[in-house]
């Protein structure tokens, strides 16, 4: 519910407005069911998927509609024809009910939530992580992201450190 308030918002509707509630559960849904068709042809083309869905939708203010999918579906490298057929399968709709029955167990109620789990101590509690700052400006979500993961990850000690330094999360599940 509450990812559907936000994209209400987002979209400058008002909550209370039940006919464009009902429009943004129904695109949100089918953006749902065309991730999880696209993850059958690999997770990594699934998430670039959904990120060029959003650019078309959230920056280039393109509609919700089959050719802005199809665009999306195209840039990724992902085949249309398969997608549109997996998207009402069976296969499909038990990965989404999954992931539903993940979420609510692990009480994440809005989008973006990143769990983060210590592969090396898996009997130590996982890291949950959804306040990303403002939905607008992907500098400050970037910033927040980055202070919230540096100050939970493990201390390491390099013998020296500077800018170019890198902390491998390797250990992190993904």
């Amino acid at each position: 519910m509450e990812t559907i308030n936000e994209y209400i918002q987002l979209q400058g509707y008002k909550l209370c407005d039940l006919e464009q509630r009902a429009k943004a559960t129904q695109e949100v849904e089918e953006a749902a069911r065309l991730y999880k068709a696209a993850s059958c042809q690999g997770n990594k083309k699934a998430r670039n998927f959904l990120m060029n869905l959003q650019e078309q939708i959230n920056i280039q203010d393109n509609p919700f509609n089959d050719e802005t999918v199809k665009t999306a579906i195209v840039n990724s490298g992902l085949d249309y024809k398969s997608i549109m057929t997996e998207k009402n399968s069976e296969c499909v709709e038990l990965g989404i009910k999954r992931d539903k029955q993940l979420s609510k167990e692990m009480h994440i109620e809005k989008a973006p939530t990143i769990v983060i789990f210590d592969n090396e101590h898996p009997d130590k509690p996982g890291l949950m992580i959804n306040d990303f700052g403002s939905k607008t400006s992907e500098e400050v979500i970037n910033h927040n992201l980055t202070m919230m993961l540096e100050s939970t990850m493990p201390q390491v000690k390099p013998a020296y450190i500077n800018n170019s330094t890198v902390v491998s999360i390797d250990q992190f599940r993904r």
